[in-house]
């Protein structure tokens, strides 16, 4: 007879996590993230979840700390600003979708999760720091998957569906930018036809 070792009992921590990461290898170190506007290449190193918060962890989020912020030399970012080759929307499009890479999630996930920390720092953050995460040695991604984790297994269950449904929900301006995609893929889908 084979004797099979079984699993601790983790039922008491089980808690049902939404898929929210969209792109696990994210989680799996820093990496950076080069961009190309205006027929010009742009680098973010890659840069740890700690440098990551030290940027998104502020009461008065400055989307330009992100970008032109992180690039290596933001002087070429805002020339092309100055000469109306990057405009204001594109620049804000741009930012949101660097967000999305490195949190490998929806933008405003990635923000409403940073300031639950921010703002349960005392009861969230020692948690993870008991629980040995470094935030200077692992991706933004992972201590996001990492957070979330620790936050959904802090609440009472009851309280968790709320709390993903608000995590989740698009912003209006979010909600009418997918309205404006799936408008446009129609009208490609007719002009296909």
């Amino acid at each position: 007879m084979a004797a099979h070792p079984s699993a601790p009992d983790t039922s008491s921590s089980r808690v049902s996590v939404p898929k929210l990461n969209k792109d696990p290898i994210q989680s799996l170190q820093p990496l950076s993230v080069e961009l190309t506007i205006a027929g010009q290449e742009f680098d973010i190193p890659a840069q740890s979840a700690a440098e990551w918060l030290t940027v998104l962890m502020v009461e008065d989020l400055d989307l330009a700390d992100i970008f032109p912020g992180m690039v290596e030399d933001p002087a070429p970012v805002e020339d092309l600003i100055l000469d109306g080759k990057l405009g204001l929307d594109e620049l804000e499009e741009t930012i949101l979708g660097i967000l999305e890479i490195v949190s490998a999630r929806p933008w405003w996930v990635a923000l409403r999760l940073v300031e639950i920390a921010r703002t349960s720092w005392d009861v969230l953050g020692a948690e993870l720091l008991l629980r040995g995460v470094d935030a200077a040695k692992v991706s933004l991604a992972a201590w996001l998957d990492m957070a979330l984790l620790v936050a959904l297994r802090s609440m009472d269950p009851k309280d968790i569906q709320r709390f993903t449904l608000k995590l989740e929900s698009p912003p209006p301006s979010a909600k009418k930018e997918e309205a404006d995609m799936e408008m446009s893929a129609s009208q490609f889908m007719t002009m296909a036809g």
